[in-house]
């Protein structure tokens, strides 16, 4: 039997969105040494001129120069420096050749290894932590399958590439960096990374005044511990746009449960280090999955609807060989962005 999202879209529709998916998959799945951050990146400009996407890339002094504090700050261990990516449709018209305003945007974690830094992690999890890079490859692919599909909403997206490595240079837990939004945040724990490169990222995409905001990542094991390794959580701000996804990925066939934007856990993430205004880490055991999604939200702007979807479950699947990568994400993006105009939201069916 076809399944719901098989029967939503017409064929043009669908093989736009099988490459969007192979291709995140394909990202995914290649080790540390085959997907460097510019190794991505390259990849990344390569579809835009094919698909006439708008392109952009930040690294070296220029990251550091522009604000991005976070992203320098978890890349800077290894020497396969962080780049910042910036991708848009339409890349044409008019506008083309700067971001559009007004658009939906969408920021993907990209750690394209990640150790956890001097906050090292043990050895036997290190394996499949070329992985970490799903959701920066599902943004891409999305992108990819909306542009082959004739998407007319436009769509900006930032990709935070870091290979998160011990070295002379790196970040030292109880680091303060000043972040692209003028905020201090105290690195507690290097291995917590993930929030800090996308904070960046969505502090950049909420300068555009987008329509809404959405961040994707393979952000906590915690989320794993609540829903299991099928399903996905989707935190919303804004209570409209978290029924957004729901149903976009109700119709997509993608396993997502809703999480609470539980705000009373806010001051965990206040920091009383000199110059800092926040920490990455809430000095508890409990409670991680909220608390990360709670500080992402604290670098966009409050007028602007936000959700992030924390899919460190689904994003891989467990195989006698290790972790292989699934393409999640790409078909509720699809979804979601398609049917922006439309409204569409009800999701009565949501796992």
């Amino acid at each position: 039997m076809e399944n719901a999202h098989a029967a939503s879209v017409d064929a043009g529709q669908r093989t736009a969105i099988d490459r969007g998916v192979r291709l995140a998959t394909e990202l995914t799945d290649l080790r540390a040494n085959q997907l460097t951050p510019q190794i991505f990146a390259e990849r990344a400009r390569d579809l835009a001129e094919e698909l006439r996407l708008g392109y952009r890339a930040t690294s070296g002094e220029e990251l550091a120069e522009q604000g991005y504090g976070g992203i320098v700050a978890i890349g800077k261990g290894s020497v396969n420096p962080p780049v910042l990516v910036e991708l848009w449709h339409p890349g044409t018209g008019p506008h083309g050749s700067e971001p559009p305003r007004g658009a939906i945007a969408l920021a993907g974690k990209g750690v394209t290894f990640d150790t956890g830094g001097l906050s090292l992690k043990p050895a036997a999890s290190m394996y499949g932590m070329r992985t970490d890079c799903a959701g920066a490859a599902t943004v891409l692919g999305a992108l990819v399958a909306l542009a082959l599909a004739g998407c007319e909403q436009p769509v900006y997206a930032a990709l935070p590439l870091v290979e998160n490595v011990p070295g002379p240079a790196s970040a030292r837990p109880g680091d303060v960096v000043r972040m692209r939004s003028g905020a201090g945040l105290e690195i507690i724990d290097t291995d917590f990374e993930g929030r800090v490169i996308l904070a960046d990222a969505l502090a950049l995409l909420g300068e555009s005044a987008p329509e809404a905001m959405l961040s994707l990542a393979t952000l906590t094991h915690q989320i794993v511990v609540a829903l299991g390794p099928e399903i996905a959580g989707v935190f919303g701000r804004d209570p409209d746009l978290a029924e957004r996804v729901l149903a976009a990925a109700a119709r997509a066939d993608e396993a997502v449960w809703s999480m609470p934007w539980a705000t009373r856990y806010g001051s965990q993430l206040v920091s009383s280090a000199p110059g800092a205004d926040l920490r990455n880490h809430p000095l508890t055991d409990t409670g991680r999955a909220i608390t990360a999604a709670l500080l992402l939200g604290e670098f966009v702007p409050a007028a602007i609807p936000f959700a992030h979807i924390d899919f460190a479950g689904p994003a891989v699947k467990t195989t006698p060989d290790g972790p292989v990568a699934t393409g999640y994400g790409v078909r509720t993006v699809v979804e979601l962005v398609l049917r922006w105009r439309s409204g569409e939201a009800h999701a009565s069916e949501r796992v």
